[in-house]
């Protein structure tokens, strides 16, 4: 049998383990355990575990996670794993500490916090303390060695462009609060400028301040939010969340007072309110206590600027709310990527998450109609200026 054909036979017996025919599944991959890539010998023995399990034969699957652990293929670490949860159920705790151990081994840099983490309450479980607070100290620290390059760029961004515009202006023509400088003038969002053509001040008014207590207020808390939420959703889904809740307080304020001239990142902040607000709520992120201490105050803090919004004259509230919308939007849909959820802690036999909330093509769509909808919402308001 050639290689390509022993792949289609592979593809085969997936198929019909997803069609509910673990037997017929069996027959097709059996014969490909003694392939001899390691690779296509790899996941047969992951498929055929699964359909052992799924006809009742939970030593028959052992024994094949076992043999997939033992075989050096790139999803190796999965066969390891899946001992281990094999052998917690079979009440073997410290064969399972072991078969984890191998797993976090050679396991992908994202699932090694989840992985020390489950090893860390079987160490618990097995009376060794000492070493389940250092296993829980790993696993803590996989949410603390993230970098938040975007946000520090961003807020480097915002940082240097002050400056620019507070030296443009004259150092004493920008405010303690209140006013802008020239860059201001040209990047705001101001509905008949973008009707004109200028079309990036959609996103750029999120980059300009007026006063140093605006810019000041929004840097803290976008260095508050920022770094957690970017590290959930990773450097690239969240510089497009960050945009596209930046974008919504343009276009809703184009299309409630599209003669109103705003400036500032709060839209985008209150974006990001949005997502610590909902996120913890609807997807119940597996997150470390200080994660968790910073999730929770994202309710107390988005009703308080709420009210600041609308009680205080001459803020943008068009501003705030749109990003919060999208926000919020965007949080209920799309789970955070890159860290666990109780919908990713549960797995099938074979290793993969019984929801899959990490599709790439899903979360590119919803992204894409979220950006079609402002790009719509942006022609509309423009069209009516016009």
């Amino acid at each position: 049998m050639t290689d390509a054909d022993q792949r289609l036979r592979l593809t085969e017996g997936q198929r019909l383990l997803d069609d509910g025919d673990p037997e017929a599944a069996l027959r097709a991959l059996e014969p490909l355990a003694s392939a001899t890539d390691p690779e296509v010998a790899g996941e047969a023995w992951l498929a055929i575990a699964t359909a052992r399990y799924r006809t009742d034969d939970e030593p028959g699957a052992l024994v094949a996670w076992q043999q997939a652990a033992g075989t050096e293929f790139r999803r190796a670490w999965l066969g390891s794993r899946s001992v281990a949860e094999q052998l917690v159920r079979d009440g073997d705790l410290e064969g399972a500490i072991a078969a984890y151990r191998e797993a976090d081994r050679r396991a992908p840099a994202g699932e090694k916090g989840a992985i020390a983490n489950r090893i860390a309450w079987l160490l618990k479980e097995t009376g060794h303390d000492f070493a389940a607070r250092r296993q829980f100290n790993r696993a803590r620290g996989s949410y603390g060695t993230y970098t938040p390059l975007v946000t520090w760029a961003l807020i480097a961004i915002c940082v240097v462009v002050f400056i620019a515009d507070w030296i443009l202006a004259g150092t004493g023509e920008i405010g303690f609060f209140g006013r802008g400088g020239p860059l201001v003038d040209q990047l705001l969002i101001y509905a008949p400028a973008v009707a004109e053509g200028e079309w990036w001040r959609i996103l750029t008014a999120a980059f300009v301040h007026l006063g140093i207590a605006h810019i000041a207020f929004n840097m803290i808390a976008l260095n508050l939010f920022g770094p957690l939420l970017e590290q959930m959703y990773g450097h690239a889904e969240y510089l497009v969340l960050y945009l596209l809740c930046a974008a919504g307080g343009s276009v809703l304020t184009m299309l409630v007072d599209p003669l109103q001239a705003a400036a500032g990142a709060s839209g985008a902040i209150f974006g990001l309110f949005g997502l610590a607000f909902i996120v913890p709520r609807r997807h119940h992120v597996a997150t470390t206590q200080h994660a968790r201490a910073i999730l929770s105050q994202a309710g107390t803090l988005l009703a308080i600027n709420l009210v600041f919004t609308f009680a205080v004259p001459g803020i943008s509230w068009t501003g705030h709310v749109g990003g919060l919308v999208v926000g919020v939007v965007l949080g209920f849909f799309l789970a955070p990527g890159q860290v666990a959820t109780i919908g990713t802690m549960f797995r099938r036999p074979d290793g993969t998450p019984t929801t899959d909330t990490r599709s790439g093509s899903l979360r590119a769509g919803v992204y894409a109609v979220a950006a079609l909808a402002l790009a719509a919402g942006a022609w509309y308001a423009v069209a009516a200026v016009a």
